[in-house]
């Protein structure tokens, strides 16, 4: 008997033993646990906003707007980077949506707790803003002479900003700042909402935050694995966007673009022609004209232009880096009205299209 209360004994000692390790190991892990998360906070926060120049992005925000949209708005507008940790700092810190309606002024260098807090003002700030919509394909002397109708500034301002301004994207940095029109291609065609008073820079930095969040890792890589810069996408997307009326034939002049280069065949893109002249009062170039001496003559010249000839939209882009496969080396319009071309793969075909649609 004596023995079995001895055992019992010894069992407890050893429970309760074992009981207060688990208890200090538990207490150990929570420890660890609560540094990592304020580690972890600081990082998220440090990581998740975007970091950029001290320039501010108009932000509304509608009643009602879910946290999803929110932080989806967010990344949107280049303000953060990563809508899901926005939404996961917002849970851990046990907040919901508790955002107010309103229009507010964010900074693209904002603290995570700045923005939050900014959101959550009881009185956003009374400011109103515009709406600009940038179409597709615009050059820069369009968009200046598009912003100095609408009152903003002179034409030469905007394209003195955008040949002489300082814009640090990554984007940018192969891009040689003596080319002419350095931002061409880059400036996003897109509808933004700006103060009422906006200064060059400010637009600019709009567009080309814009380009930044469209043009992903995953097409950079695609560029790469391509042998493509990003600027020669840009080039090459600028006159498919100039080349084509058709979204589906967007594919197919970048199928031609790339047949041609690959093969060193000069483009001999009348877009490109075009955009040395300037405008003019009909859709015929003349033989004179496609003789002018510019480093963006593609009749002149063998491989791409010096640079883009417009800024292109994202279908434009993309047909750049994911022409339609074929062998069709020549295109010619066919139908004035729609735009319609007609595609063919060697010089007799094309003489022969010509011939029926040109004369």
């Amino acid at each position: 008997m004596k023995q079995k209360t001895l055992v019992d004994m010894l069992l407890y000692i050893l429970g309760m033993s074992f009981n207060l390790a688990l208890m200090v190991l538990v207490g150990y892990a929570v420890y660890q646990f609560t540094l990592w998360g304020f580690a972890m906070g600081g990082t998220m926060s440090e990581y998740m906003v975007a970091e950029g120049e001290d320039y501010e992005v108009p932000f509304v925000l509608e009643e009602y707007t879910s946290l999803a949209d929110v932080a989806r708005k967010l990344e949107e507008e280049g303000i953060i980077h990563r809508a899901w940790m926005f939404r996961l700092e917002r849970m851990l810190m046990n907040r919901g949506q508790d955002f107010r309606p309103g229009e507010f002024t964010l900074n693209r260098n904002m603290t995570s707790s700045q923005i939050n807090n900014t959101l959550r003002a009881r009185a956003p700030e009374e400011r109103q803003f515009q709406r600009i919509t940038i179409p597709e394909g615009w050059t820069i002397a369009d968009m200046a002479n598009y912003f100095e109708r609408r009152g903003f500034f002179d034409a030469e301002d905007f394209i003195y900003a955008a040949q002489h301004g300082q814009f640090n994207y990554g984007f940018l940095m192969h891009v040689p700042r003596e080319r002419p029109n350095r931002l061409e291609g880059y400036l996003f065609p897109d509808t933004y909402e700006i103060s009422m008073t906006p200064s060059p820079e400010h637009i600019i930095h709009r567009m080309l935050m814009r380009f930044e969040q469209l043009f992903s890792t995953y097409y950079q890589d695609r560029a790469y694995d391509m042998g493509l810069t990003i600027d020669e996408i840009v080039i090459m997307a600028s006159i498919i966007e100039r080349e084509t009326v058709l979204a589906r034939e967007r594919p197919l002049v970048s199928q031609v673009i790339h047949n041609r280069l690959r093969i060193n065949m000069p483009l001999q893109m009348c877009s490109t022609v075009s955009y040395t002249i300037g405008p003019r009062d009909r859709l015929r170039l003349t033989y004179e004209e496609l003789q002018t001496d510019s480093p963006w003559n593609t009749y002149l010249f063998t491989g791409l232009p010096i640079g883009p000839i417009s800024n292109p939209g994202w279908a434009s882009i993309h047909a750049a880096m994911f022409p339609e496969p074929g062998n069709y080396l020549f295109f010619v319009v066919r139908d004035w009205v729609t735009g319609e071309q007609f595609f063919s793969t060697n010089q007799a075909d094309h003489d022969a299209a010509a011939a029926r649609y040109l004369d």
